[in-house]
């Protein structure tokens, strides 16, 4: 059936059919047109729906404001990760900058030569090289990085990095030799064999922030790999089919992700905002709908213990 517009009363009028119940609805009216109906509405109202009836009733007795409290600590999640994400990049760009010159000097350093190329790789370099240029080409005039140009001449790796973005740089990282591979890790304080998948992870989460698209109950096709298993051990989070029931691809998997990356000190206050976050949450919707929103947020029941750890 094609779809026709309806007034903003029509749709509350629609919701209330549905069983959604409003505290306020001169409120809810204002909320609905300045946040997107369909956003709001088709992309938060699971938690509360009887997915068993065709109709799509809202269970029990539901609130639009607990529908707009998950829709609230979506958005400050964004906003939350957006920040940190911004921190690993950082990390990441310097300690990357660091090594590449460090190996290979400060001019002319953009060679195949210097990175691990194969048959199916050797795109991947072409492409990156092609989409730093045009970074470059995009950066102000009057920014650090051409004036730094302008003045010497040159791009050593620790300024060229500033035109680069999470993706580009995650890229210059598949692209390196092993040992420069590992050195980096190193600075990380992680695993290399884990790196590259966590850095996909972080890729992934920062477009879906930046573009303020649905966070929560994300699902992601990348994997914290069963081996690197400290955090999931010690919260005794179950196996199921071969993968951790939490932790694996779900928003938990991006707190652990955060948790190896990030400083103790870094990560501490992030997490504490999240859990604050989450018990605003609680006091906000009813009990079996929280249960329900924590598993669709992928946090096991004891995941304020992963701070201690």
């Amino acid at each position: 059936m094609e779809k026709t517009y309806q007034t903003i009363e029509e749709r509350i009028n629609h919701l209330k059919e549905r069983g959604l119940i409003f505290k306020n609805e001169e409120k809810a009216k204002k909320i609905i047109l300045r946040e997107n109906y369909f956003y709001l509405t088709e992309e938060y109202e699971d938690i509360f729906l009887d997915l068993k009836k065709k109709d799509e009733s809202y269970v029990r007795e539901t609130y639009f404001e607990e529908l707009y409290a998950i829709y609230q600590f979506d958005r400050e999640l964004r906003n939350l990760l957006l920040d940190d994400i911004g921190m690993v990049e950082t990390y990441l760009k310097s300690y990357v900058a660091e090594v590449f010159a460090a190996t290979y000097g400060c001019k002319n350093y953009m060679k195949v030569q210097n990175f691990k190329l194969n048959a199916n790789s050797n795109h991947q370099f072409d492409r990156l090289y092609q989409e730093i240029r045009q970074n470059l080409k995009r950066s102000p005039k009057n920014g650090v990085v051409k004036q730094y140009q302008i003045k010497n001449k040159n791009l050593p790796p620790w300024v060229l990095v500033r035109v680069m973005t999470f993706g580009n740089i995650k890229q210059f990282y598949y692209l390196l030799k092993t040992e420069e591979k590992e050195k980096v890790a190193k600075l990380l304080e992680v695993d290399r064999k884990y790196l590259y998948t966590y850095l996909q992870i972080l890729n992934v989460i920062r477009n879906i922030c930046a573009h303020g698209d649905v966070l929560f109950n994300v699902r992601l096709q990348y994997k914290l790999s069963k081996y690197d298993n400290k955090e999931r051990e010690r919260l005794k989070i179950r196996k199921i089919n071969g993968d951790y029931e939490y932790g694996t691809n779900d928003m938990f998997a991006v707190i652990l992700t955060l948790k190896k990356l990030l400083d103790q000190e870094d990560f501490i206050p992030l997490f504490l905002k999240i859990e604050n976050r989450i018990k605003q949450v609680q006091q906000e919707i009813d009990e079996i709908s929280f249960q329900y929103f924590l598993k669709e947020l992928g946090f096991p029941k004891n995941y304020k213990q992963i701070k201690m750890m």
